[in-house]
């Protein structure tokens, strides 16, 4: 699917209708960007409420947790 837009004076681009559906990204939703292999790949971000629900059965009553730190936590969230 390649389809090509225009970065406008402020820097900004425009996701077409059609990706936006297809990749389930509504007016609001927060995304990830970065760059791998020189190419700008975009996410949708995953809420903390979402994470729970996704990880839920990972961790068994008993298991061993480690620590982590509160600081790299929330750095991972960003």
């Amino acid at each position: 699917m390649g389809q090509e837009t225009v970065i406008d004076e402020k820097g900004r681009i425009v996701i077409s209708k059609n990706v936006r559906n297809s990749l389930g990204l509504k007016n609001g939703m927060r995304v990830k960007m970065y760059i791998e292999s020189n190419r700008l790949i975009i996410e949708k971000s995953v809420s903390p409420d979402e994470f729970r629900v996704k990880m839920r059965g990972f961790i068994k009553k008993g298991s061993e947790i480690p620590l982590s730190d509160p600081l790299e936590l929330k750095h991972i969230w960003k």
